[in-house]
């Protein structure tokens, strides 16, 4: 299964391709649109959300206390750059609105976990146990175009 997001629009497009191959005399093969939990399952980078989780426990054991904040955040923008590229050269996703989308999760996903953002003042878990399944439930409806 391609980890690209299949919307309405793309469903049109391929009727529409399809549609001229019938004149021609080639094969056509029927396209369906994602569901909420296919998309749901194609936007939340879990690959690279487990590489964040692992890469910052090793992180946490090899740092000193004082340097962990400079490093919390380059592992986190690290992870952050590497969401879109792993997406496109791995995946083969082609919607720049989806890889923005997922790149959204990445840091909706490190905010409920803590990393980075628990050093600012600012940050109370409950704001990351609220947002994430709120984020979650509502990223699904977006379909990428």
């Amino acid at each position: 299964m391609s980890r690209q997001v299949i919307s309405s629009a793309d469903i049109r497009r391929i009727n529409q391709i399809q549609s001229e191959n019938k004149n021609t005399g080639q094969a056509v093969s029927q396209a369906t649109r994602d569901t909420y939990s296919d998309r749901l399952f194609k936007y939340i980078p879990a690959e690279i959300v487990a590489g964040y989780i692992f890469a910052a426990g090793m992180l946490e054991n090899l740092t000193k206390a004082g340097e962990i904040s400079l490093f919390q955040w380059g592992l986190f923008l690290i992870f952050l750059i590497l969401t879109p590229l792993y997406l496109w050269r791995v995946q083969k996703v082609q919607k720049i609105s989806q890889h923005i989308i997922s790149a959204l999760s990445f840091v909706v996903w490190v905010f409920a976990l803590g990393g980075p953002f628990s050093l600012l003042s600012w940050y109370n878990p409950v704001y990351g146990a609220v947002l994430l399944p709120v984020f979650t439930l509502a990223v699904a409806i977006v379909e990428a175009d």
